[in-house]
């Protein structure tokens, strides 16, 4: 893991299409225990492809188990997200296929999940290691023109400087 950095830190620009895709669960009836666990364990087990796998275009994650289930993802591309959720060789389509026959619409567990492409965005980090975006993309120091979030807001978008290079 990586140490705190005691200097305050902004996101490099995100290069065009960088995508942050929200995904989690909820518990709707803890007595089916076979809905909800089969649900929980079945996300590690694709971070962990997607991990060994970074040509299906993960960029960086963060799961989070209180109060629900929530993994924070960040993405090449919507299209890569739509990619990987498609290939019957990775493991979430045999899962969703597994969870929709068996369990969807039945209100044992609940499954959301949002996605955004990063245009206009706003970050900082300090006193930690890099974080969300930051991990995801890169990370520069906070200068002059950017020691306010209005300002890295306004600093954000398609020629913005301290842009990401496009990730391969």
């Amino acid at each position: 893991m990586s140490k705190p950095d005691a200097a305050r830190m902004t996101n490099l620009t995100p290069p065009d299409g960088t995508t942050l895709f929200l995904i989690g669960m909820k518990v709707t009836k803890p007595w089916r225990i076979r809905a909800w666990t089969y649900t929980f364990f079945a996300m590690p087990r694709m971070l962990k492809h997607l991990e060994r796998h970074r040509e299906a275009g993960l960029l960086s994650y963060h799961l989070y188990l209180v109060p629900s289930p929530l993994v924070v993802t960040y993405w090449r591309s919507a299209a890569d997200i739509q990619a990987f959720a498609a290939d019957s060789a990775a493991p979430h389509r045999p899962a969703w296929q597994w969870f929709n026959k068996h369990f969807a619409d039945q209100n044992a567990v609940g499954i959301w999940h949002e996605t955004y492409e990063i245009d206009r965005h706003e970050t900082i980090n300090s006193g930690m290691p890099p974080w969300g975006l930051s991990k995801a993309v890169g990370r520069r120091p906070i200068a002059a023109g950017s020691r306010t979030a209005a300002q890295r807001m306004a600093a954000s978008g398609v020629n913005a400087p301290g842009r990401a290079p496009a990730a391969s």
